[in-house]
């Protein structure tokens, strides 16, 4: 802790995930504000990566993972920082803008993350945005084309296909198998396949693992 106009404020911690040099230095610039004692934890874009520098991520004030690159890797990361730190403000980085789709969005905002950020912010922005999130606040600091966004929260979207990964899910929970038996086959986690599922449930709108079934067998994956 140290003091700032007669009071104590306490370390700004982020827990970083990025693959990218250049997204790696901008997080770590942070750490050289004046205005505020910042400190950026770093690891690769991996759940395994993550689990690994567990320790930093459990002190951590907020969040940032890039999921620019691999959306899919990304999403898991995520569904893995709930399970270990349920209470942990999560905001998704997309650099890019074209990989800021409807189809690339769109699985995060089902999981129940709302935050989404850009570079084209300054440090100063950036930290401003951030302690937002942290604070539990939903923040939308990212550069969308009308269509994105129209589809995004506007509720006009075309159904989605389904990822090879969400087939193969659908057909392993319409044999009857577990949670763990399932993380086995596809060498996850079986809090990941727990998420993955009720992500997928929500998408599909089923109520339960019945009806998810039932959608596998009208897609004929059995």
């Amino acid at each position: 802790m140290h003091r700032r106009g007669g009071q104590e404020v306490g370390e700004f911690r982020i827990a970083l995930a990025a693959d990218r040099p250049s997204v790696r230095l901008f997080f770590d610039a942070l750490g050289g504000r004046r205005s505020s004692t910042v400190s950026t934890t770093t690891f690769d874009v991996r759940a395994t990566a993550m689990m690994r520098a567990s320790r930093a991520v459990m002190a951590a004030s907020v969040a940032v993972i890039d999921a620019s690159i691999d959306p899919d890797e990304a999403l898991d990361v995520c569904e893995q920082l709930h399970v270990l730190h349920p209470g942990l403000r999560t905001g998704v980085l997309f650099c890019c803008p074209h990989a800021a789709t409807p189809r690339s969005m769109r699985p995060f905002l089902d999981a129940g993350i709302g935050s989404f950020l850009d570079l084209q912010l300054s440090a100063d922005e950036t930290l401003v945005a951030l302690r937002a999130i942290a604070r539990g606040e939903d923040v939308m600091r990212l550069h969308l084309n009308e269509d994105s966004s129209r589809a995004l929260f506007g509720g006009n979207t075309e159904d989605e296909q389904l990822s090879s990964d969400d087939l193969t899910l659908l057909r392993l929970v319409a044999l009857g198998m577990t949670d763990h038996e399932i993380g086995d086959e596809m060498c996850l986690s079986h809090h990941t396949i727990k998420h993955r599922i009720e992500r997928l449930r929500r998408r599909q709108h089923a109520r339960n693992r019945i009806q998810l079934a039932a959608v596998a067998g009208r897609l004929d994956l059995l």
